[in-house]
């Protein structure tokens, strides 16, 4: 190749990193300054099935027939149609798809309100929009005997901005050692349940045996 199509071909390749670095730079700003994307989940709760819906298959696995199942984060709600025969679903979000959605908004500091504890909380990719997760395990873990949640981990490697900046807007980004410390430190026994190819994780939650009652 003559010198000046590579210089060419270099100065190109340049210009393309310096605008998507820009890019990724005004994506992780936005995340960084809107709170809670409601428009961005207004379109997951009305879209239909998500790309992500195996998850919510896997973790619906996990779920005995009967139980008593809150959703938080429901999203499309697609969790609901994996559940074996006789759960009782409640589904919870900061978008009201339906008129049984109770709202929540977590970065808000609003949490569903109910009386009686859940057999299952479910949060299907919802920790990583968390801004303060050490407050919302702890009054998660209150609203239901078991925890199924899912995480996404800052892979050896990763890059925080890019998490930022990434389509998803993830806010927080914890590695996997430092996310189990956490439950450790909240005092939540966790097992892992299924680690997945897409590089997520599936824990099952137990508060501590003197919580309180939500």
């Amino acid at each position: 190749m003559p010198p000046h199509k590579l210089i060419i071909r270099k100065i190109r390749s340049a210009t393309r990193r310096v605008i998507n670095f820009g890019r990724t730079c005004a994506k992780a700003c936005a995340t960084l300054v809107v709170r809670t994307k409601v428009r961005q989940w207004q379109k997951v709760a009305f879209a239909g099935t998500p790309s992500w819906d195996e998850r919510n298959r896997i973790i619906a696995g996990f779920i005995p027939a009967n139980s008593s199942v809150l959703d938080v984060g429901c999203g499309a709600q697609t969790l609901r149609q994996h559940l074996n025969p006789g759960c009782q679903y409640q589904p919870c979000d900061v978008v009201k798809s339906s008129t049984d959605v109770i709202f929540c908004d977590f970065n808000a500091g609003v949490y569903p309100d109910i009386k009686d504890r859940f057999d299952y909380v479910v949060c299907s990719g919802l920790l990583e929009y968390i801004r303060n997760p050490r407050k919302f395990l702890p009054r998660i873990s209150l609203l239901g005997r078991v925890v199924i949640l899912s995480y996404n981990p800052l892979l050896p490697g990763g890059s925080k901005l890019a998490r930022l900046g990434n389509d998803l807007g993830w806010v927080n980004h914890f590695t996997k050692g430092e996310l189990e410390s956490l439950f450790d430190e909240m005092g939540l026994k966790w097992t892992i349940l299924h680690t997945d190819k897409l590089a997520y994780i599936i824990y099952l939650l137990q508060p501590p045996k003197n919580a309180d009652q939500p």
